[in-house]
């Protein structure tokens, strides 16, 4: 939702390697989250003009814990927990030329001269990438951090070249939302119930559906849902039929009335990935599916989608 209101101005990790001298990570911790990350992208990457990786550039990591990406950093910005917005708020003020107001310090923790290094270190840079990790939008403010923070992305590129990109927690998460986007027009919160996509984040997406009771039975296909949802999502699941697509065991298989195996995309089934910066990969199979019945998880689908639909025209007739 910040996408819609404030654009997304991203580049490839190429671009990353051999151009970028100052490398941000907002709310993320690659080193435990994407362990190749930082040597084969980022960090100590050398490309056409970082010829010297890490010595060519400069890292900073704004996050409320020490973590073990930012033991590596040269600037490690600690803010109070939920003040990602405040903090944004003052880096733009600064970035526009003026002081913000001082209880900015209080609030978040980071001292005025702190904001205003971090500041000029950005204006004097060639090349600014910033990685939002999943504490920006966990944070209080919700998809308003993301839109602050494209704000000054897009402001920073008055001074020099800047981009943004997202380090998430899920294999394809990407994928789902650049492939519903061309399909239907929408990245997520998707209903069909009128025979045509609506979208309405709040009210269509998963977790509100939840809430309301409006679901009474779910399709999980490699989503460990149980897991990830909210405590009263989570029980609620455990009240209405579910049947999960999944190759290993979970909380959502474990809860699950019906459990279909998984075909592993990218090694038992040719797949499509979306890299974390947008560029498609495809991924040729080494081997094939195990089970006689089923060639992919796409087949699965078809196969289901098949039998739904002769027992609704079983019923009409």
């Amino acid at each position: 939702m910040g996408v819609q209101e404030a654009g997304l101005p991203g580049c490839t990790a190429g671009e990353v390697k051999n151009r970028a001298d100052l490398i941000i990570f907002w709310g993320c911790n690659p080193m435990h989250s994407h362990p190749r990350h930082m040597s084969r992208y980022s960090v100590f990457a050398r490309g056409y003009w970082t010829e010297r990786g890490r010595k060519d550039r400069k890292i900073v990591v704004v996050d409320p814990r020490k973590t073990d990406t930012a033991k590596l950093a040269d600037l490690h910005v600690q803010l109070k927990p939920n003040t990602d917005y405040e903090m944004f708020s003052a880096l733009l003020t600064i970035l526009r030329g003026k002081k913000p107001h001082h209880s900015v310090e209080k609030i978040t923790g980071v001292p005025i001269e702190v904001m205003e290094e971090m500041v000029e270190w950005m204006k004097n840079a060639k090349f600014v990438k910033i990685y939002g990790g999943l504490g920006l939008p966990a944070s209080r403010g919700g998809h308003r951090n993301i839109e602050c923070v494209l704000t000054l992305v897009r402001e920073l590129n008055k001074y020099t070249k800047c981009a943004i990109g997202a380090l998430r927690g899920h294999c394809n998460v990407n994928g789902f939302n650049q492939v519903a986007s061309y399909m239907y027009g929408y990245p997520y919160g998707l209903d069909f119930a009128r025979g045509y996509p609506r979208y309405n984040p709040g009210e269509f997406t998963f977790a509100d559906l939840l809430r309301e009771r409006e679901i009474d039975a779910v399709l999980v296909v490699a989503a460990d849902i149980v897991a990830h949802t909210p405590k009263d999502c989570a029980k609620y699941l455990n009240e209405i039929p579910m049947v999960c697509i999944d190759i290993a065991p979970g909380p959502t298989p474990y809860a699950s009335d019906v459990v279909l195996p998984g075909v592993i995309d990218g090694m038992e089934c040719g797949a499509t990935f979306y890299r974390f910066d947008g560029l498609t990969l495809y991924a040729k199979p080494f081997t094939t599916s195990p089970f006689p019945f089923t060639k992919s998880n796409e087949d699965t689908l078809r196969q289901i989608f098949v039998k739904v639909k002769e027992i609704k025209e079983g019923k009409k007739n």
